[in-house]
């Protein structure tokens, strides 16, 4: 009987099994998922040292959990993994004003699945920006659904990915929207250090100005906003019904 034929030992099946996984992986790449497994990876830790975090706010990883991942580097396969199951029905719901999602067997507030989306990608632009928007139309920093403070959710962000340019802008409209002009203007500055000419940097930057009413800045932010492909008519308004629109 040639070797094929016979059963090999429990020691050496497991080996050929291993080896097989391993020439797949070499193959085909890593999934996220994947990349996730293992002992606690040194970012978790980390965090830009003149900002704060807040310890309810909790880790930043956990083993048993999907995430997190940077969004900006996410194959769409693992966008999808994610969004299909907790963002797509409840963003949905989410702009048309509704308190729990269409989602089928699953009719949960909107900031529910934003939550699990932001563990997963905590710099999520749309989720981020909706779980902020959340947080005003319910007076509240912990909106039905949510799983931790509003603001949380912004240091998460900028604790796994403190250059995204997107996260800055947005946490700055965050503060600029709740009264705090320095906190915003600090995270404004920061969103043009590592501003890569993307719309909505300069748009949520310029929304920001106009509530904290530094109006030059504003003007400023939303030119540079329109010059890269913003097309609202909102932002324009705004600034001419302050009386600060200059073509």
């Amino acid at each position: 009987m040639s070797v094929l034929g016979t059963k090999l030992p429990r020691q050496f099946r497991i080996l050929r099994i291993a080896l097989i996984l391993q020439l797949l992986l070499g193959l085909y790449g890593e999934t996220a998922a994947q990349l996730n497994q293992g002992s606690y990876p040194d970012w978790a830790t980390r965090w830009p040292a003149d900002e704060q975090y807040d310890r309810d706010c909790g880790p930043l990883w956990n083993q048993s959990q999907y995430g997190p991942f940077d969004y900006r580097l996410t194959k769409a396969g693992d966008r999808e993994l994610v969004e299909g199951a907790h963002f797509t029905y409840e963003y949905s719901a989410y702009l048309k004003g509704d308190k729990v999602s269409a989602r089928p067997n699953i009719r949960l507030p909107p900031a529910s699945g934003f939550s699990y989306t932001l563990w997963a990608f905590p710099n999520q632009p749309q989720a981020l920006a909706a779980m902020e928007d959340l947080g005003i139309r319910h007076k509240t920093e912990k909106p039905p659904g949510a799983k931790m403070r509003v603001h949380c959710y912004f240091q998460r962000a900028v604790r796994y990915t403190p250059d995204d340019p997107d996260v800055r802008a947005i946490y700055g409209y965050y503060y600029a929207r709740r009264g705090n002009a320095n906190a915003a203007k600090i995270q404004f500055e920061k969103a043009n250090e590592f501003d890569i000419g993307k719309s909505t940097t300069s748009v949520y930057q310029a929304f920001g100005y106009i509530e904290i009413k530094e109006f030059e800045k504003a003007l400023e932010a939303a030119k540079m906003a329109y010059s890269r492909g913003y097309s609202l008519p909102g932002l324009k308004y705004r600034l001419e019904k302050a009386g600060k629109w200059k073509d």
